[in-house]
């Protein structure tokens, strides 16, 4: 049964939007909204007696509804800085919901109000959200296209998708267009994970709004940051401070997958990737450095004192790019036998190359390829359209 929401905001052109969106997106099924621009008509409605799940809006609105009589309807406060303006004791004890955010993580906030979750695939309902690195031991191995593919592809599938960039300069935006800089980002949550850590918190990630923080990439038709301005915040982030930053991602219970994009393996961003990650997908280019490279690595990550997770090999698949058509000229190494090759594509070479990365037939089918084989073992149904047996 869907949500039935009331909101309550003095801007008629915040709601339409809201409710174009509603209309013509998956979220139809899942919410019922009763909107108001005018303070008499909102009173009028919750006068009325009609049920409703939860009821968001601007402070004024929320106050003059709460003066007639506490509801045990679950309320939330629309903010513009996370805060209840003024500080009303009437307003005390409600939750604060960020007001200009992405329409997904604002209807996702809401739903959580009410004790109603966007429903993940059905096969994906296990203890934590799959966690998936993408690393390199060499540079310019096509991560980040690599990366950019999955998420789209695995979002067309119908999973709710996480892309996370942690280069120490987000590349991604070369390739897809980013979206609106409008929730708070990366660097605020960095600050709000740290202060937990200076807290003392056990787990640092504990009832953090992610939402807040969130964007939505509609061309990936997936969530994720918005891209860091000052990279140096991104130079500071320490392991413990990935870590945690992959176990709110992974304990939100928002999404089924996340893929990370990574930079170089020195990075202790990177090496969070390596400890936390389920499954690792080496990328590799196609010539005898890379290999050469990645099993030097390996070799490095193999050492007890070298830090590195002990099941390092058993979760790492190897991926060939830029293979050719023919295999001739797709060197052989006999420390490393690729699972998986993506092909050259020719027309990437061309100057104005930027929105074929995403759109060429022959690269879509290898990372389908890759994907299903990820995937479908864990959940199961996503590319048969059945569980298996």
């Amino acid at each position: 049964m869907a949500a039935r929401i009331v909101l309550a905001v003095r801007e008629s052109q915040y709601i339409e939007p809201l409710l174009h969106y509603v209309h013509h997106s998956d979220y139809g099924d899942l919410v019922r909204i009763s909107a108001f621009s005018r303070l008499d008509t909102f009173m009028e409605y919750m006068g009325s007696g009609e049920p409703a799940d939860a009821v968001v809006g601007d402070p004024s609105f929320i106050e003059a509804w709460l003066v007639e009589g506490r509801s045990r309807v679950p309320w939330a406060v629309l903010s513009e800085d996370s805060r209840i303006a003024g500080g009303s004791d009437n307003l005390a004890g409600g939750a604060v919901i960020q007001k200009y955010q992405s329409l997904p993580s604002l209807l996702e906030a809401v739903l959580q109000l009410c004790e109603v979750r966007r429903p993940r695939a059905d096969s994906a309902l296990r203890e934590d959200t799959m966690l998936l690195g993408v690393v390199s031991a060499s540079g310019s191995s096509g991560k980040t296209t690599l990366a950019l593919n999955m998420s789209k592809q695995l979002a067309a599938k119908g999973l709710s998708v996480f892309y996370l960039n942690l280069e120490s300069i987000d590349s991604s935006g070369l390739l897809v267009q980013m979206p609106s800089p409008k929730a708070q980002g990366l660097e605020r949550l960095l600050y709000e994970l740290k202060a937990r850590q200076a807290d003392g918190s056990e787990d640092a990630a504990v009832k953090l709004e992610l939402g807040r923080y969130v964007c939505r990439h509609e061309a990936l038709r997936s969530d994720g940051f918005r891209p860091v301005d000052n990279f140096k915040e991104m130079l500071q982030m320490t392991q413990p401070d990935t870590l945690d930053l992959l176990n709110l991602l992974s304990t939100a219970g928002n999404y089924d997958v996340v893929v990370i994009d990574t930079g170089s393996l020195e990075e202790e961003r990177t090496q969070a990737v390596l400890k936390r990650s389920g499954t690792l997908l080496w990328l590799l280019r196609n010539d005898e450095p890379s290999f050469y490279k990645t099993e030097k690595w390996l070799q490095h990550g193999s050492y007890a004192h070298s830090g590195w997770p002990q099941d390092i090999q058993d979760k790492s698949r190897f991926i060939l790019n830029f293979a050719s058509a023919s295999g001739k000229n797709n060197p052989a190494h006999r420390g490393i036998t690729p699972d998986n090759q993506l092909p050259y594509i020719p027309s990437w070479a061309l100057q104005h190359h930027v929105d074929l990365c995403l759109e060429s037939p022959p690269f879509i089918t290898g990372v389908e390829q890759i994907c299903r084989e990820i995937v479908e073992p864990l959940l199961p149904g996503v590319f048969t359209g059945s569980p298996h047996e």
